[in-house]
């Protein structure tokens, strides 16, 4: 074994709320190297390392590099690694402060503040996270993923405009990128332009096919926003597309079982949002749906104990 042992880290692919379509389709699950042959451990030290990282024991990882960072302080190697393996290890405060300090000792390299960056999203500090993501995008403003995350970012902010100032500068190099099409989409319709929303989400999804990894995504988008404009009849489509391609998209099986049951399609309604409540267990919205859905099917047993547990969920 050489010692450079990499970590397929998705700061961001994780976040699948805050990014959803746009990270699949960049490939930003990208290999964040812990650097082992760098970080000055004794090679006992560092086999056990290796051994846990191959295993995928991220304690034990947390473990060895926080007690060697404690002995080396300022040691901004270390403290990198630390802040990887407690990325990894679901810990994104720890993640955070770790890689904060080792960015004070040295400047962290672009894929380990993408990390930072990831992190402050698990932590719902987009605005700590845009930081962040300006400073990757001034540094090195011809990366489609670091401008996609930052116009995600400023999406989920309200900054409708601003999102859309980053993704007219990805479409200019990368007109094809479906998931830019996607997000200027979401962008559009926020600013109450919905038929231009509308052609986004369609070049999105026909470019979307064409790509390795096609994603339910866009599909749910526009199928939700056609459910908003009352064109049942298209949403439908759209949405079935949308769980056609995944089943397990829980916001897809939710919207779709609301569009059934507009429809009158009762059976399939019931369908569609249990599936959803399956997925979605803690949305009460699914289970207030079924309600109603049960009580025109005259399943009131049923219709009682999505009550219940709609109230449940609603406390």
């Amino acid at each position: 074994m050489n010692g450079r042992v990499r970590l397929l880290v998705g700061p961001l692919a994780v976040a699948a709320v805050a990014l959803q379509f746009a990270p699949r389709a960049l490939g930003v699950e990208n290999a964040v190297s812990l650097r082992t042959e760098e970080l000055g451990l004794q090679p006992a030290t560092a086999d056990r390392l290796r051994a846990a990282i191959a295993a995928e024991r991220w304690p034990t990882v947390e473990d060895i590099l926080f007690k060697a960072a404690s002995s080396s302080p300022q040691s901004a190697t270390l403290l990198r690694g630390l802040g990887i393996a407690h990325y990894q290890a679901g810990r994104y405060f720890s993640a955070a402060s770790a890689l904060k300090r080792s960015d004070a000792l040295a400047p962290l390299e672009p894929e380990a503040r993408f990390l930072l960056a990831g992190s402050f999203i698990r932590l719902e500090r987009r605005h700590w996270a845009g930081a962040e993501l300006d400073r990757l995008v001034a540094q090195h403003g011809g990366s489609d993923r670091y401008r996609l995350a930052l116009a995600q970012v400023h999406y989920d902010q309200g900054q409708f405009s601003a999102a859309l100032s980053q993704l007219d500068q990805i479409l200019e190099s990368s007109p094809e990128l479906a998931a830019a099409h996607d997000l200027r989409g979401q962008c559009l319709e926020g600013l109450g332009q919905p038929s231009a929303a509308i052609t986004a989400f369609e070049r999105a999804i026909s470019l979307n096919r064409e790509e390795l990894t096609v994603s339910a995504w866009p599909r749910y988008h526009l199928g939700s926003l056609l459910h908003d404009l009352g064109d049942l009849e298209a949403a439908e489509a759209a949405l079935a597309a949308a769980v056609t391609l995944d089943r397990s998209h829980a916001p897809a099986q939710r919207e779709l079982g609301i569009v059934y049951l507009k429809a009158n399609k009762l059976r399939l309604a019931a369908e569609a949002l249990e599936s959803a409540a399956q997925l979605s267990p803690l949305d009460a919205s699914v289970q207030y749906s079924l309600v109603s859905v049960y009580r025109r099917l005259g399943r009131e047993s049923d219709s009682e104990a999505a009550m219940d547990r709609f109230r449940e969920l609603a406390e």
